[in-house]
């Protein structure tokens, strides 16, 4: 079975999601809630990301998308990136960085 990682808003988790990164969540420069990648979510853990006003986690799905799915969203997101650096200097070490690292990330969603 494969998985694709999704950001969603927390209004939408639900008991049973599975996180794909882990959530740290700060206040003032100090930790005050911290679960880690694979952490299954209960209805307490859900209660405490809205006591400590998270927004957003990243979760695990599976992937139900064909293959020929898979291909089109990668070409329309590799497509997007290229426009968003059209004018950079992809030459640049730094830019030329920052352009993989993105096309890699992207690629795995």
């Amino acid at each position: 079975m494969d998985l694709r990682q999704k950001y969603v808003p927390l209004s939408v988790l639900e008991i049973g999601m599975t996180l794909a990164k882990p959530l740290v969540l700060t206040e003032r420069g100090r930790v005050t809630l911290r679960l880690q990648a694979g952490h299954i979510l209960t209805d307490a853990s859900i209660e405490q990301l809205a006591a400590h006003h998270a927004e957003y986690a990243c979760i695990e799905e599976e992937d139900t998308r064909s293959e020929e799915e898979r291909l089109a969203t990668w070409q329309q997101e590799e497509t997007r990136l290229a426009g968003i650096f059209q004018f950079a200097d992809l030459d640049s070490p730094d830019i030329s960085a920052l352009y993989q690292a993105l096309l890699s990330y992207r690629k795995s969603r």
